[in-house]
This record gives structure tokens, sequence and C-alpha cells, in this order.
């Protein structure tokens, strides 16, 4: 999780941060931290839906987004 973290915030591939020379190989390590970061993400956001569910309605502020 640390090298695939740390892949994404340098935005280099996870596979060159280890060393990987096999292409085959290279390219499945960078597939199993991708899917890491995206299962971390999904976590984190079920994680915030379910404190934002805990407040109350009435105390809810409205936001509106201008794009």
């Amino acid at each position: 999780m640390l090298v695939a973290v740390t892949a994404q915030k340098f935005g280099c591939r996870p596979s060159s941060l280890v060393g990987l020379g096999d292409s085959v190989l290279a390219l499945d390590f960078d597939l199993a931290a991708a899917a890491r970061l995206l299962d971390m993400e999904r976590a984190a956001r079920q994680e915030a839906n379910a404190d934002f569910e805990e407040v109350p309605s009435s105390s809810r502020a409205a936001r509106s987004v201008d794009w």
C-alpha cells in the first residue's frame, strides 16, 4: 500500500519504485497497486458518507457548486 501511495504522489509506476524489470510482472504489480488505491478510496468515501448520514438533516448546510 505504501508503494502505491508513494507512486501516486510522485507520478510514477509502483513497479519502477521497487525495480521490477520484467514487463509482465511489472504490469501485474502496477494493477495490484491500483486496485489497492481504489479500495482505499472506496473505503474512505463510505466512511465519509456514514459520518455525513449521522448528522441530522436540519443541521446540514446547503452547498452549491458553480462550475
